[in-house]
């Protein structure tokens, strides 16, 4: 390259000035480095690149291209206890190295970096004591999917369920034993369900039947038939009432009366916990 030249007004730039003051000194622009090797043969110590499919910036360093960092007074990076990497020149990554950390015995106040993706996955951090308590939480709750379907007589819809490994359209108005301690949550998200919905009574057939709507712990989620849609029943002492006032729930449709078939839920105080290490009275 020839440098860097004034123009003045009137100036005629022949070839030659074009292509050294002009075009070798612009940042040139390819689609990847395919295309800039194909169109610069002889590339000139200095010259810049931009490459479209990695947005990334490089100069010519008189023997290959490189990215360009950028200026800083950083002269290297060194890995740490635990991690891997670093180094002195180019692009400089650290990883973390899982071999290299010690163990110990995970203790409630310790603290872990977890993605939060109800906030666009940015790290935030919680302690193990939180993460424990999620976990048995969830492993409380016993999950059901229902549907909707003829019970075989052509002019009756009522609720399917299927659980655990059950496939296929599911078990036609079953009963169901559920103890205290336990989280039913009948997903109710299938679209067999929409113009539907899924609640419990003392009643058989609920408000069909002159009942009511059985609310104690029970928790209701989206609308029957949409994704994410669900009914939670929680069986807590307040669930099976003043010595078991509440033996069984009625499930039903308040849109459409006999859904719920002979199917019910049988609630009662679990009988083993002398297995266990709990005794609770109800009365």
């Amino acid at each position: 390259m020839a440098g860097f030249k004034v123009w003045t007004t009137g100036d005629l730039v022949n070839a030659s000035d074009f292509n050294n003051y002009l075009q070798e000194q612009v940042i040139m622009r390819f689609a990847d480095s395919t295309a800039r090797d194909s169109q610069v043969s002889s590339p000139e110590e200095g010259m810049f690149c931009f490459l479209q499919d990695t947005n990334v910036l490089q100069f010519y360093n008189g023997s290959s291209w490189v990215n360009f960092i950028g200026e800083g007074d950083i002269s290297g990076v060194t890995a740490g206890a635990g991690l891997s990497g670093g180094g002195t020149s180019g692009a400089v990554s650290l990883a973390l190295d899982i071999n290299g950390q010690s163990s110990t015995t995970v203790a409630s106040s310790d603290e872990i970096i977890f993605g939060d993706v109800s906030d666009s996955n940015n790290f935030k951090k919680t302690t193990a004591q939180s993460i424990a308590d999620l976990a048995s939480v969830t492993s409380l709750i016993t999950n059901v999917t229902v549907k909707v379907a003829d019970d075989g007589s052509g002019s009756q819809n009522v609720f399917y369920m299927l659980s655990g490994s059950d496939t296929g359209a599911g078990t036609r108005s079953p009963v169901l034993d559920v103890y205290f301690g336990m989280k039913v949550r009948f997903d109710t998200s299938d679209s067999s369900l929409s113009g539907h919905n899924f609640k419990f009574s003392t009643t058989a057939d609920g408000s069909h039947g002159g009942g009511s709507e059985f609310t104690t712990n029970v928790t209701t989620n989206g609308t029957a038939g949409s994704s994410g849609a669900y009914t939670q029943l929680e069986i807590t002492p307040e669930t099976l009432g003043i010595a078991g006032a509440t033996p069984t729930l009625y499930y039903y449709c308040s849109n459409h009366s006999g859904m719920g078939g002979s199917g019910y839920l049988s609630l009662s105080p679990r009988t083993d916990y002398a297995d266990i290490g709990l005794v609770i009275a109800l009365g």
